[in-house]
């Protein structure tokens, strides 16, 4: 399934103003856990990491809503969209409500709504992130992404298409020069007709998914497991070392040992004598601080 890029964000975010002074009636979530907004007489969509633009597809929403959903009502149901916009390079939409609170939807990586109070401090995030310098949690100061060098390129001639297959939509355009499909008056209208016509999965490729999913589990035990090894590796590497490099001192005390067990001293009396270099009588051994 194709996810929206950053240029793809910018047609779905230039589409969205028209929602400004519009109120947020209602937010919902999906038993998939898709977002949807009711702002005015539309419907914003936000599938976390895939897309996010206007909807005239109809989804059920759960029966009850869970915590994190009933925070994004709490705080946003009745306010006013005030401002809308895209952060600059990047696959993340603020929506800005006149209380100045805002909503920020962002597409990378697992995708994130982060709740923004009016002084810039992160009211509850659906994803903890500590990834790329910053860190997403509740009470952080929400921060975007280090700036990178990327531009989004927009085509010379939009023109906004699905190409479909066997009854199933397999991609979606917005470049002219390469037109190929059906033709839509937006990109919304494309998004939307794209994903509600996808197939749904087939067994075989149910069960290569979960096949992926088991050895990239078993990758990630065996990577963990080298780890605990190497590290086990050097522990023991170091600790002959250690040795190594005390060894005069450690047989120069094995030699005490040895000599006033043949005087039959106690081990009181060795003890105190080990004690003089730094060292004890522990059971059978002797333990040297180095």
């Amino acid at each position: 399934m194709q996810k929206m890029s950053g240029s793809d964000l910018s047609f779905a975010a230039a589409e969205m103003m028209r929602l400004l002074g519009k109120r947020i009636a209602k937010i919902r979530r999906t038993e998939k856990g898709i977002f949807l907004l009711k702002i005015g007489t539309e419907e914003l969509l936000f599938e976390p990491a895939v897309r996010l633009h206007i909807t005239r597809q109809a989804f059920a929403a759960k029966d009850a809503p869970d915590g994190f959903t009933s925070l994004m009502r709490k705080v946003f149901e009745g306010k006013t969209i005030e401002k809308i916009e895209q952060v600059e390079n990047e696959r993340i939409v603020e929506m800005t409500v006149r209380s100045k609170e805002r909503l920020v939807f962002e597409l990378f990586r697992k995708g994130n709504v982060i709740l923004v109070s009016e002084e810039g401090s992160i009211i509850a995030c659906l994803n903890k992130d500590e990834s790329g310098g910053r860190r997403v949690a509740r009470g952080e100061k929400y921060a975007h992404p280090k700036a990178s060098d990327f531009q989004i390129k927009k085509p010379k001639i939009v023109r906004f298409s699905v190409k479909e297959k066997d009854g199933a939509a397999v991609s979606y355009s917005s470049d002219g020069a390469s037109f190929e499909g059906r033709e839509f008056s937006s990109f919304c209208e494309a998004a939307d007709f794209y994903y509600a016509n996808q197939l749904e999965e087939s067994e075989g490729e149910k069960a290569a998914a979960a096949q992926i999913k088991m050895l990239l589990e078993r990758k990630k035990s065996q990577e963990e497991t080298l780890a605990r090894m190497e590290a086990e590796r050097r522990a023991v590497k170091e600790a002959g070392d250690e040795i190594y490099r005390n060894y005069e001192q450690l047989a120069e005390l094995l030699k005490i040992v040895q000599r006033m067990k043949k005087e039959k001293k106690s081990d009181e009396e060795i003890s105190r004598e080990l004690e003089k270099h730094k060292a004890k009588l522990s059971g059978q051994n002797v333990e040297v601080e180095v």
